[in-house]
């Protein structure tokens, strides 16, 4: 007589019983709601694997219209049936912008009296018995198969023969697989990461450096949605907008996969492009096309080109990538030419570069007043130009903070608003809170953007959490490994945990990326100072400050090397040159209180440091992790100002 047939999973200390339409506990029942049930089963069957938004409302909610709300709620009660924390993900996974994954470790059972169904992935065991005695054998599955099943016989030798069979048939299998290995030749690598160079001219004549540039961002926005392919931001590959290049040696320095190579030309009233994807490992080239259109059409080149080069690289891309891919920021062609100028003067990252890239922000805001990314791009280069020390916050943050509240407004699904507000609550508003939140929900929506990781790092450094910080920092350094703002903010971290050794020697791999890029002789010289290596810090600062004499920044560390070097006549004249500076243009007053604090003038470092507080200096927020202020940490004043900050 055959028993009745049971099927069953186990996790964890539960067990679903699909039949019985139960959870378990141990003995206890835990009630679910009947769409909340389906909805846990139709993970637990595919456990392991990413299953989409989508594909649960179709399958949990078909033929029904609901909105994704609801599937959000289900999830939402599961884990608290399942007693996961506010923070935990221990059985179900939020695979961000694509679903959900169910991660515990399951266990499926078919038991059917005299027959005894054993399944796995990719493969179906069959055990045969006489009788079954007991509990039911187990074996972890990842997710369900098709069921093959022979019926058992009581006969013996109908037990032999069957067993006989199975044992031949799994033999050839066996065969089969390692004489299909040994002759098999492998395929090649799978493309996981991509960096898109700035495009080159076709020809010498009629450059236009700020479409070069724009066609290589345009691309990198939309492809960075693809989510199998990890990206190289525009910051990132900056280095080679003079177009000379080796392409696979850019491709090697830049850890990729593959590169995206593209000439283009204005002629006219048409655009024409050739763009071609080649392998760095071997320099096979995947995929090259041209193109040729009327310039009011760069939009459609641009998609084309994207829509393409993401066939290419993955096989199928889903209706969100689709859709992402294919997005555009704005339909005004006028708008986006003077967008690309802005990009393109924001590069270059210096006082006339973040002027110019906010006045062309500006036209094309005036062109196309909804053009949220012109937004975003606006109130990231007020806040720089604020925190570079180029104009005070009084002038910067009121500008910066409408700019992005626009951006928001317009589109709250753009990771960029995301990032200038988050940035902006840093630096300016000390909302904490609220940096941390926008910052992780711009991550959220592009996992690529090294700004982003960056200034979460910020975030976790004011936090005095530096294990966090590392993490977000070593992200930011894997999207953009050759930028040198991320390979120092990764030095001023050992800095600020007082490792000068690790903090100098990374330092100096930063100089070498961008020997031009003035922070980083400004924090080489604190590191130095740090170290008793007086001479070392005098001499990093000098040497910059010949090509740039009139920086704030660098002028306060060298006053500061200069006190406990002892140089008293050399630190004179740089004091009489920072009061100079300050009836000429803003300088910040954290800047200030370091100078007075190397100097021994306590009461006056913490009248700056209350100074920068008032006027909102965006260096403050490392008040509490700078070594350079160690000697005020113990004074009461020093105490209060951090309690009024929340830190």
């Amino acid at each position: 007589m055959r028993r009745k047939s049971t099927h069953f999973y186990d996790f964890g200390p539960f067990r679903l019983e699909p039949d019985e339409r139960l959870l378990r506990r141990g003995e206890e029942v835990i009630p679910l709601a009947p769409k909340a049930f389906d909805l846990l089963l139709a993970l637990v069957e595919t456990s392991g694997h990413l299953v989409t938004r989508k594909e649960l409302l179709e399958t949990v909610w078909a033929n029904s219209f609901v909105e994704e709300a609801n599937l959000s709620h289900n999830i939402y009660k599961l884990r608290e049936a399942l007693g996961e924390d506010q923070n935990g993900e221990k059985y179900i996974e939020t695979v961000p912008r694509r679903g959900y994954r169910f991660v515990a470790k399951v266990t499926e059972v078919h038991d059917e009296g005299t027959d005894l169904i054993v399944q796995e992935q990719n493969r179906a065991h069959i055990v045969i018995e006489e009788e079954i005695q007991g509990a039911p054998p187990v074996v972890d599955l990842p997710a369900p198969r098709p069921v093959l099943q022979i019926p058992a016989t009581p006969k013996k030798w109908h037990s032999a023969f069957w067993f006989g069979l199975a044992l031949l048939i799994c033999l050839g299998l066996a065969a089969a697989y390692f004489l299909g290995r040994r002759v098999q030749k492998p395929g090649p690598p799978a493309i996981h990461s991509l960096a898109v160079l700035p495009f080159r001219p076709l020809s010498a004549e009629g450059r236009d450096e700020a479409l070069e540039l724009g066609m290589a961002d345009a691309l990198i926005t939309k492809l960075s949605n693809v989510h199998h392919i990890v990206v190289r931001s525009t910051s990132a590959v900056l280095k080679y907008s003079d177009g000379t290049q080796d392409l696979l040696a850019a491709g090697r320095e830049q850890g990729v996969d593959a590169v995206i190579d593209g000439k283009v030309q204005k002629v006219g009233d048409r655009i024409r492009a050739t763009v071609q994807l080649v392998r760095v490992s071997d320099g096979a080239s995947l995929w090259a096309d041209t193109f040729d259109d009327q310039f009011t059409n760069v939009f459609a080149v641009q998609d084309a080109i994207s829509e393409r080069a993401a066939r290419a690289l993955v096989s199928q891309l889903s209706g969100d990538e689709q859709q992402l891919v294919a997005r555009h920021y704005t339909d005004n062609i006028q708008a986006y030419q003077l967008y690309l100028e802005g990009r393109y003067y924001w590069s270059k990252f210096s006082a006339p570069g973040i002027a110019k890239s906010i006045d062309y922000y500006n036209q094309a805001i005036a062109m196309d007043p909804n053009y949220a990314l012109a937004y975003a791009g606006l109130a990231d280069a007020y806040s720089v130009k604020g925190a570079m020390g180029i104009a005070s916050p009084a002038d910067t943050l009121p500008e910066a903070r409408r700019a992005s509240e626009m951006s928001l407004r317009l589109d709250a699904s753009l990771a960029q608003a995301h990032q200038a507000a988050g940035g902006l609550a840093l630096f300016y508003e000390r909302d904490w809170l609220t940096a941390k939140r926008e910052l992780e929900r711009a991550i959220e929506l592009n996992p690529n953007m090294p700004d982003a990781h960056e200034l979460l790092g910020y975030y976790w450094e004011v936090a005095n959490d530096p294990d966090r910080a590392q993490r977000e920092l070593e992200l930011a350094q894997r999207a953009a490994p050759l930028m040198p703002i991320v390979n120092m903010d990764l030095a001023n971290l050992a800095y600020y945990r007082r490792d000068y050794d690790r903090a100098v020697s990374l330092y100096q791999t930063a100089h070498n990326l961008d020997p031009d890029f003035i922070a980083v002789p400004f924090f080489l010289g604190q590191a130095y100072e740090r170290q008793g290596k007086y001479d070392q810090a005098i001499a990093a600062c000098e040497e910059k400050l010949a090509n740039s004499k009139d920086e704030p920044a660098l002028l306060a560390i060298l006053g500061y090397a200069y006190a406990r070097a002892g140089k008293r006549a050399e630190l004179q004249r740089v004091l009489t040159k920072l009061e100079s500076l300050k009836q000429q243009r803003y300088v910040s007053p954290f800047m200030l209180a370091i100078f007075y604090t190397g100097t021994g003038n306590n009461d006056e470092a913490l009248k700056q440091l209350n100074n920068a507080y008032e006027v909102r200096d965006p260096q403050l927020i490392w008040v509490k992790v700078d070594p350079e202020l160690d000697p005020l940490r113990s004074d009461p004043r020093f105490s209060e100002l951090l309690q009024r900050l929340r830190i």
